[in-house]
């Protein structure tokens, strides 16, 4: 399974950017085949929260379901250890299938979110 294509100049560039951020985390979930997941922690603090720390899990992507119950349990796991209070999954509108799966792992749909390109 090709999870991602060959990194073109922007993707090798974030890739690289993003192993040396300190608040960020990248994953790689292998198996008996080879890779069979990521996902990216990024711990943030600002103003929103009162302060609070929180954590964005983005960039799941997974072989097969049982992959993606891996790869959130660790994402909470480690946003807890990193003392996140707060951990926030993108997930985009046309994903509804996804909804009652994430609410496995105790995740509700608290906001929506608003985006544009640039």
């Amino acid at each position: 399974m090709r999870l991602f294509g060959a990194p073109g100049e922007p993707l090798a560039a974030a890739l690289q950017e993003l192993m040396n951020t300190p608040h960020v985390t990248l994953v790689v979930a292998e198996d008996d085949n080879g890779v069979a997941g990521t996902a990216q922690l990024t711990v943030l603090r600002g103003l929103a929260w009162d302060g609070a720390t929180r954590g964005l899990l983005e960039g799941i992507r997974a072989a097969r379901r049982g992959v993606t119950s891996a790869l959130l349990t660790w994402g909470i796991d480690e946003a807890r250890r990193r003392g996140c209070s707060r951990l926030h999954l993108d997930s985009g509108l046309a994903r509804a299938d996804l909804r009652d799966f994430y609410a496995r792992f105790g995740f509700e749909q608290s906001y929506q979110g608003f985006s544009r390109a640039l």
